[in-house]
């Protein structure tokens, strides 16, 4: 075994055994947008190896509230164990909202794909959101 491959192994048994750090994406974050469409803020709160994520939702229509949901954290590559990034799903009744997560220089960008499940004139659709962390 080469000697990168052998760190990589070495550092991700440490992460397995001690969960990732979340430090990046644990907080109460609010969108960048005063006037948001879809989500106006959200709060990502780490549970042992879990992230919990709740958001605040901005469509009329749909419920404020949204309440919270199990985020799967992801790290940049196979060797680090620092979460940056999540995926989420919501069931929101009328719709149904996948949300992927990434940090970059400090702000918290959302892409969402959101399917419309009752038959409501809205279509299906794709957003991308912006946050910045307050807590």
């Amino acid at each position: 075994m080469n000697q990168v491959a052998l760190e990589q192994t070495q550092v991700r048994a440490t992460a397995d055994a001690s969960g990732f750090d979340m430090s990046l994406l644990a907080g109460n974050w609010i969108n960048t947008n005063t006037s948001p469409s879809f989500m106006r803020s959200l709060q990502l709160e780490p549970r042992g190896n879990q992230l919990i994520m709740r958001v605040t939702g901005a469509e009329p229509g749909l419920p404020e509230d949204w309440g919270a949901s199990e985020a799967q954290p992801f790290s940049e590559n196979t060797a680090s164990f620092q979460a940056m990034a999540f995926s989420a799903s919501f069931d929101l009744g009328a719709v149904e909202s996948l949300l992927q997560g990434y940090v970059v220089k400090g702000v918290l960008v959302i892409v969402s794909f959101t399917q419309v499940k009752d038959g409501r004139s809205r279509s299906s659709s794709f957003g991308k959101e912006f946050f910045y962390r307050i807590s």
